[in-house]
């Protein structure tokens, strides 16, 4: 089974064993029938005498019938139309010359046999003769068309099961694809939400500086300038890098860091060999306005904001705490949060998470936890 859970074709070889394994089953099921039969008609006092020579030579002329007649359906098979009635009438001509076969070689090879492995049979007295008598003819014909007839539905079925799960499995690889494509649409347009959020909030920041304190406003837009080379290249792509992700937050800081002044504080902790790992594009960065707006921005005083950055085996764990005002009523429903939420959900499903949780000694601690490779 693979991924999808569609069965595997079966090899060629596998379809070879598989026939030789039915045809000697079959073959020596003919066999013993042979010998039942020869049993009743000659008495159970002959069956020691009877038996070693009767079976074997039953079985391999059985065999060698059923091998002819199974090589005629695959190769004739090949050759059927796609469908419709003359696939049907197709495959009724393939039964009567598969039925053919196997009288042929049943003909040319029983006296041989018989002869080889010295067995008396009731058909041997013909052997000899120019052939069969015409009355036994229409009963051998039917023996063979019984195992013909088997044989053709059988591997029509099989192939007909085959290309339903091929079409199953195709259908399947289409519909993943359909659903990766949906994720990452979504996860864009959820990322396009952020974006100009952003910007509206840092602009009217430069507006409100530039009526009071015009050297704080210029300093404000150095800032926003160095965050937009950073951020504009970048903002329509599905996967940024963590150090990337780090260096937005830190202008992003640095723009708000001229209008709050000594009101906003920041520690960023980021292992030098994490900075390479992908990351979702714009994460850290809603979290930390999030602290900023509903943790910092409130109190008087102002407060810290730490960003954290760890590995443990394949999962990645980013942290941004605040020493701000502490959860509310409201704590984790904001849009921006459950922005979050959603794009996780569509790009990693259940594999990643976002928590809330109280900050020591005041604020609001959010951890997201990615799925990444391990190192």
């Amino acid at each position: 089974m693979d991924a999808a859970g569609i069965p595997h074709r079966p090899t060629t070889l596998a379809w070879v064993g598989w026939g030789v394994l039915i045809c000697l089953a079959v073959a020596a099921a003919d066999a013993m029938l042979w010998v039942l039969g020869s049993l009743l008609s000659t008495g159970a006092q002959a069956a020691p005498q009877q038996v070693w020579r009767i079976f074997p030579g039953v079985g391999m002329l059985r065999f060698m019938c059923l091998a002819v007649m199974m090589l005629v359906v695959v190769l004739g098979h090949r050759l059927l139309p796609t469908g419709g009635i003359s696939r049907w009438l197709a495959l009724a001509a393939l039964v009567l010359v598969a039925t053919a076969a196997g009288w042929i070689v049943f003909v040319q090879s029983f006296c041989d046999i018989g002869r080889w492995l010295g067995f008396e049979l009731r058909y041997s007295r013909y052997c000899g003769s120019a052939g069969f008598p015409q009355r036994q003819v229409p009963v051998m014909v039917v023996r063979q068309l019984q195992f013909a007839l088997p044989m053709v539905g059988l591997y029509e079925f099989a192939s007909r099961s085959r290309r339903a799960a091929e079409a199953l499995h195709e259908a399947g690889l289409r519909q993943m694809s359909l659903a990766r494509d949906l994720a990452a649409g979504r996860a864009q347009l959820l990322q396009a939400q952020i974006e100009p959020h952003f910007l509206f909030n840092s602009l009217a920041n430069v507006r409100r500086l530039v009526r009071t304190d015009a050297a704080a406003a210029a300093s404000m837009l150095a800032d926003l300038l160095r965050y937009l080379q950073e951020a504009l290249p970048r903002l329509r792509e599905t996967e940024s890098t963590l150090g990337q992700e780090i260096e937005l937050v830190r202008a992003f800081l640095d723009v708000h860091g001229v209008r709050m002044g000594p009101r906003l504080r920041y520690d960023i902790v980021m292992p030098e060999t994490l900075a390479q790992l992908p990351v979702p594009p714009m994460l850290l960065l809603t979290l930390v306005e999030n602290a900023l707006k509903h943790g910092l921005q409130p109190l008087p005083e102002g407060g810290c904001i730490q960003v954290g950055a760890s590995r443990s085996g394949a999962v990645l764990t980013l942290t941004v705490g605040d020493t701000g005002r502490g959860m509310g009523d409201a704590s984790g429903h904001g849009t921006g949060l459950a922005n979050i939420r959603a794009r996780l959900r569509a790009l990693h499903g259940a594999a990643a998470a976002l928590s809330l949780q109280v900050n020591e000694p005041r604020g609001v601690r959010a951890t997201i936890t990615l799925p990444t490779v391990p190192g």
